[in-house]
């Protein structure tokens, strides 16, 4: 008989973000060793075979500025019924109070039940950039509060958890150094075998496609990548486009009226691969990620990438080998018009991204998940 897995999460499909990826590709697999119930808010129809899902209906926020996902109408004697059933608790869930996990920890702890913690981001940075308004007099204060606020809830509720999941070494590092207490395994991320090189029914061919994938938010940093290219668009016309696969709150207010530039919207993994194929060069401007599963799939279509030097992305970027890390606006500037104007070196990094990741597979991830669960949870319910 199968254990009973609940996971949490705050984003889902139809979402298109990096943990809703992640646990649109775990769940087929997680399925098959565990009887596994979702709690999520209601973002948009979502059927996983297999899988039972308690879903929470939306609040939407006004203005529309401080984020595009809004707030779930939480349950917690739902949350308390779900916990007391189950045998452990995955969370995925971003590290803020008032969630369900906020909650449900809570729960685990009385009923004994292993609780287990997969960290997806840096959250204490990311959110505060993404969630409160630019146009505020104020908004630099508000989010330096709110930063701190979260960093202080962040250590203790990892330090309440039995385990807490990471999906490569060195996002330990950050975490100490930001003086987190707690017992850390690794469960790589994984890529989808949908991601591969190839042709694209969206290929261009007679321009060289720089591109993006995820999220249109504050903190994602698309003005310095926008301003980038407008700047070699003007250097070399004729010759280059820019591709924006995703939607967020800040399309228009970054995007409106730009030259050269198509957003799709958000659209399905599949086509996401499809967008990928599309791709000479990938761009990743944002401040704030962990492992930035985006990225990796980039490089395994065999796209050259170049991105910020965040979270944990140096563990499978080499740069100058297989991809490049850039510093600000004219360092990004000065890397795409060597990738632009030297079909040699992309195609030298385009070929090193692919061959240096194909061994990432969400089967791998959920088999260390699955290890790590069944270590801990032994004897405990």
């Amino acid at each position: 008989m199968k254990k009973k897995l609940l996971l949490l999460t705050d984003t889902i499909d139809p979402m298109i973000d990096g943990a809703a990826i992640f646990l649109r590709n775990i769940i087929p697999f997680l399925s098959e060793k565990f009887d596994v119930t979702i709690i999520s808010p209601y973002l948009g129809k979502v059927v996983y075979d297999g899988v039972r899902l308690v879903q929470f209906p939306i609040i939407n926020i006004k203005p529309s500025h401080f984020s595009d996902y809004g707030l779930p109408k939480i349950n917690p004697r739902v949350i308390k019924r779900e916990v007391k059933q189950c045998d452990f608790v995955l969370n995925l869930e971003s590290l803020q109070p008032f969630t369900s996990s906020f909650f449900a920890i809570r729960y685990a702890r009385k009923y004994n039940k292993p609780f287990f913690t997969y960290t997806h981001a840096i959250d204490w940075e990311s959110m505060p950039e993404y969630v409160i308004p630019e146009y505020w007099g104020i908004s630099w204060i508000i989010r330096k509060m709110s930063s701190l606020f979260l960093r202080v809830y962040g250590r203790q509720f990892l330090k309440k958890s039995d385990v807490v999941i990471i999906p490569f070494l060195s996002i330990r590092s950050i975490f100490q150094k930001n003086r987190v207490q707690a017992h850390f395994e690794v469960a790589p991320v994984g890529t989808s075998e949908d991601f591969h090189p190839g042709k694209s029914r969206y290929d261009i061919p007679e321009k060289i496609v720089i591109g993006y994938v995820g999220r249109i938010s504050r903190e994602k940093r698309l003005d310095v990548l926008l301003s980038a290219f407008q700047k070699l668009d003007a250097k070399y016309p004729d010759k280059l486009t820019l591709l924006i696969v995703g939607d967020g709150p800040l399309r228009s207010s970054i995007f409106n009226d730009a030259k050269n530039v198509t957003i799709t919207g958000f659209v399905s993994h599949k086509e996401v691969a499809e967008y990928l194929r599309a791709m000479d060069i990938f761009v990743l401007p944002s401040i704030s990620e962990t492992s930035s599963i985006s990225t990796l799939e980039a490089m395994r279509s065999g796209c050259a990438c170049v991105t910020r030097d965040v979270g944990c992305i140096r563990d499978y970027l080499d740069n100058g080998k297989n991809g490049f890390f850039f510093t600000d606006e004219n360092n990004l500037y000065d890397i795409l018009e060597r990738l632009v104007t030297d079909d040699v070196l992309r195609e030298k990094i385009c070929k090193a991204a692919r061959e240096s990741t194909i061994k990432y597979s969400w089967k791998n991830t959920v088999d260390c998940l699955e290890d790590i669960i069944n270590r801990y949870s032994a004897g405990s319910t």
